[in-house]
């Protein structure tokens, strides 16, 4: 299936009601815009530009996509920021299809960097790998490393705070996470959606033994997420963050580019392909 027709059907069922209709110019409307963001990253346009000349040289694709004229660049910039929040709640019901077709037993939460040395409102922030500056991308995927829920913020943020978020609403068997996610807080909110927390040994914690669950499960299972998080940059991103600048921009990217790997997996999933890889267009 060819992807303006993956982002109509998917999008279609996920995304905000078209609006009623009101005097003076329409425009291209909420449903319209999110499915050309959405299709942009399913694509892997790294910029406006670029997904401007391609519906110009492709009419037929900005048709199916619903559009009766191809916006301009800085029509499709303005709409990152205005409808970043249609993104989420778009994200939330696209996430809730796949629970229902691929029921989850396992939720992995980290987050991994995305550098970005220029922009004003990037902070340097710590990783494994040392310091860098730019934002962060918090995310929680289910057993098949695919997107459950995500969120990005200033490379400054420490991970800990944002995982009962990231699971509110969801359910799960297991919650893994590494050390830094080993506080009362998050393990109480692992045991409220009814899960068992499988959360690192935070070795700061001097005098108390904090081991929840099996380590083996945990090492067993990390790959999937650094392993999500690895593609989902290099082979979905490509690097979009870096032109935009300001966290809403990069916000709206990284979640269209969230609901677009989700939109991916359930086409697998209808056409009762077994290996998500196998079926995802960005592992060619």
């Amino acid at each position: 299936m060819e992807a303006c027709e993956v982002v109509r059907l998917i999008v279609n069922k996920t995304a905000v009601p078209a609006e009623s209709k009101r005097r003076g110019n329409p425009g291209y409307g909420q449903l319209r815009a999110i499915r050309v963001l959405v299709y942009s990253r399913l694509k892997g346009f790294t910029n406006d530009t670029r997904i401007v000349e391609h519906l110009k040289r492709h009419l037929q694709d900005a048709k199916t996509l619903g559009l009766s004229s191809v916006p301009d660049r800085t029509t499709v910039g303005r709409w990152w920021r205005r409808y970043l929040s249609l993104l989420e709640e778009t994200l939330k019901n696209t996430a809730n299809m796949l629970r229902l077709m691929m029921p989850t037993t396992h939720l992995i939460a980290d987050s991994t960097p995305l550098v970005d040395l220029y922009d004003m409102e990037a902070r340097w922030g710590i990783t494994s790998k040392g310091p860098f500056k730019g934002f962060k991308i918090h995310a929680v995927v289910n057993q098949a490393g695919l997107p459950l829920k995500a969120l990005v913020t200033t490379g400054n943020c420490y991970d800990s705070p944002f995982l009962p978020k990231l699971i509110e609403d969801l359910e799960a068997e297991y919650v893994l996470a590494d050390a830094g996610y080993n506080s009362k807080r998050n393990i109480k909110a692992v045991k409220d959606i009814g899960a068992v927390p499988v959360i690192a040994d935070n070795p700061r914690r001097r005098g108390k033994r904090n081991k929840h669950g099996c380590s083996e499960l945990l090492r067993e299972k990390r790959y999937v997420i650094e392993q999500f998080n690895g593609h989902f940059k290099d082979n979905v991103l490509k690097r979009c963050w870096l032109r935009p600048r300001g966290l809403a921009k990069k916000s709206a990217m990284v979640t269209a580019g969230l609901i677009s790997v989700d939109a991916n997996a359930i086409e697998a999933l209808l056409a009762g392909e077994e290996s998500l890889k196998n079926a995802s267009k960005y592992w060619d």
